[in-house]
């Protein structure tokens, strides 16, 4: 059995690497920093005895994904206001999200602003680091889709800004 395991770990790593290669900075660095989540996930769910192969597996993920996304939209209505999705938006400027950097958005503002994280709460930006860091592990990601498909699709290609773009997505600025 961990034969077979490790034969489908080692294809999945092996697909995952070449796939990063052709891809642009930006997108390679999140890919890298991704593909340990993505082996994983693939090896839990591919080639199980679902009869899910790596492709449909992914597939699969996506659509999982994008129910979260839709169900858990609705929770960020309300908590930050366009100046707040502005300074987001100016702190990552087209970044795409890996996994473990979801984790420090309200530490990443900070750096972005010259804020030492524990000095914060006298900084013009405390409710808004309030607010990051209260959000659950869903809600964050949820926020970093966000703030990806905003600066990508709503202001790039949409031409669309952020509050109007958000709205369409379900989530409504204060």
């Amino acid at each position: 059995m961990q034969i077979t395991e490790h034969k489908t770990m080692s294809s999945a790593v092996e697909k995952l690497c070449a796939t990063s290669r052709s891809l642009p900075f930006q997108s390679k660095q999140a890919w890298t920093f991704s593909s340990h989540y993505m082996a994983s996930y693939l090896q839990e769910h591919a080639d199980n005895g679902t009869g899910l192969s790596s492709n449909k597996a992914a597939l699969m993920a996506a659509g999982r994904l994008d129910w979260l996304l839709q169900e858990t939209r609705p929770t960020l209505s309300g908590l930050f206001g366009g100046r707040d999705v502005m300074l987001l938006l100016d702190c990552y400027q087209g970044d795409l999200f890996f996994p473990d950097q979801m984790t420090s958005i309200a530490s990443d503002l900070c750096d972005h602003m010259g804020i030492e994280l524990d000095a914060y709460e006298a900084s013009g930006i405390a409710p808004l680091i309030n607010t990051l860091r209260g959000l659950t592990a869903v809600q964050r990601l949820t926020l970093a889709d966000a703030l990806e498909q905003t600066w990508y699709r709503g202001m790039r290609t949409e031409q669309k800004q952020p509050r109007e773009f958000l709205a369409s997505m379900g989530i409504n600025l204060k």
